[in-house]
């Protein structure tokens, strides 16, 4: 089949835009499906390079997933960046090539109004990642507004989640059972032995302050001088230089679950507000590969390692408490290592990356 992959976040060597779409299209590809690419216009170079030679990226949307609505305009800000957004948007849709897929791996409301007014042939598939009123206050509103108008459009779009809390959200707005729950799209780095010992502890992914980025320099000397090796991933290069005897910086890496599996534990200081209902790659691969967890209480995806004890909840995001949390980690290490493995060898049974290219393209089958 020929499938476009859109995407106007598709733009920097950071995030999960660049790792969701990366992955879909390399399974396309393997399975002979005639995959495309369209990203922002300022998809830079480097970005271009990592896809494989049959999967083409075409740079074409020119408005950004993430448009700052306050800066428009202080009364109409919002609703200028939903409804301009989306005309734009179904415009730049007018030059994309004539498929049967047209996969959304990161939908936002825009996007699905932006579909209703270019009525594609192609069938409709997409992945919700973020909770309705991401970005925007009035996002229920603009939600429903574009599950309206994709139904009078005689659109059925086929759209899931990955977090089941995220599903219950939607439903008031699409429908029951019209979000579904897929498989989530991470295989991490399955380990061959459960864990022994505490040594390596990782901070992983695109740092930015929801993300806890602000405790690390409270947090990394106490841990150094404790004897850990310390590994934190900076693909965005937001924490500036850092340098010191056993600590590890990297940038982006083409296979973060690999770094992640080297690592004997991964804290993720997540703010549990903005991260309530959120999922994230770096706890989802930390589980697959077998990798014990530290991440904040009052969220799904500490909901979720909590039921497989394996990880520590921290109650809040202040550095004595998440160090704490570290310590009782090394206290109870045996215990949460085992508790991982099994973790990752049943994660393999429902998650991963062929799953959930299957949900998206409808398949009633894992493949």
């Amino acid at each position: 089949m020929r499938i476009n992959l859109l995407d106007p976040g598709l733009v920097a060597v950071a995030g999960h835009h660049l790792e969701y779409d990366l992955r879909i299209a390399l399974e396309l590809a393997s399975r002979g499906h005639d995959a495309r690419v369209y990203a922002h216009v300022k998809v830079g170079a480097e970005v271009r390079a990592l896809f494989p030679a049959n999967v083409e990226v075409t740079p074409i949307f020119r408005v950004h997933p993430y448009w700052d609505w306050s800066l428009i305009d202080p009364v109409c800000g919002e609703l200028t960046a939903f409804l301009d957004g989306a005309l734009m948007l179904a415009a730049d849709l007018r030059g994309v090539r004539e498929a049967e897929v047209w996969m959304w791996p990161t939908v936002l409301a825009p996007q699905l109004f932006a579909c209703t007014v270019a009525r594609p042939k192609a069938a409709l598939s997409g992945c919700v990642h973020v909770e309705p009123t991401f970005g925007a206050p009035n996002g229920r509103m603009w939600w429903r507004y574009a599950f309206l108008k994709a139904r009078e459009a005689g659109l059925r779009p086929n759209l899931g989640v990955n977090v089941p809390a995220l599903a219950s959200e939607y439903s008031p707005l699409a429908g029951e059972g019209e979000v579904k729950c897929f498989p989530i799209a991470h295989d991490g780095a399955p380990p061959g032995a459960c864990r022994t010992a505490l040594r390596k502890i990782g901070f992983f992914g695109h740092q930015r302050r929801e993300k806890g980025t602000g405790l690390l320099p409270a947090l990394l000397p106490r841990l150094l001088q404790d004897g850990y090796e310390v590994v934190v991933q900076d693909s965005g290069d937001q924490v500036g230089a850092m340098a010191a005897p056993g600590l590890t910086k990297l940038d982006y890496v083409p296979s973060v679950a690999e770094e992640i599996a080297k690592c004997d534990l991964v804290v993720a200081p997540y703010d549990p507000v903005a991260y309530r209902v959120r999922g994230s790659g770096i706890v989802w691969d930390s589980i697959a590969s077998g990798v014990p967890v530290i991440l904040p209480a009052r969220t799904e995806m500490g909901t979720l390692v909590e039921s497989t004890g394996a990880g520590k909840l921290v109650e809040s995001l202040e550095a004595q408490d998440v160090y704490r949390s570290i310590l009782e980690a090394r206290r109870d290490y045996a215990t949460l290592a085992r508790a991982a493995f099994e973790a990752s060898q049943a994660w393999r049974g429902t998650h991963g990356i062929r799953r959930f290219v299957s949900a998206m393209l409808g398949e009633a089958q894992a493949a």
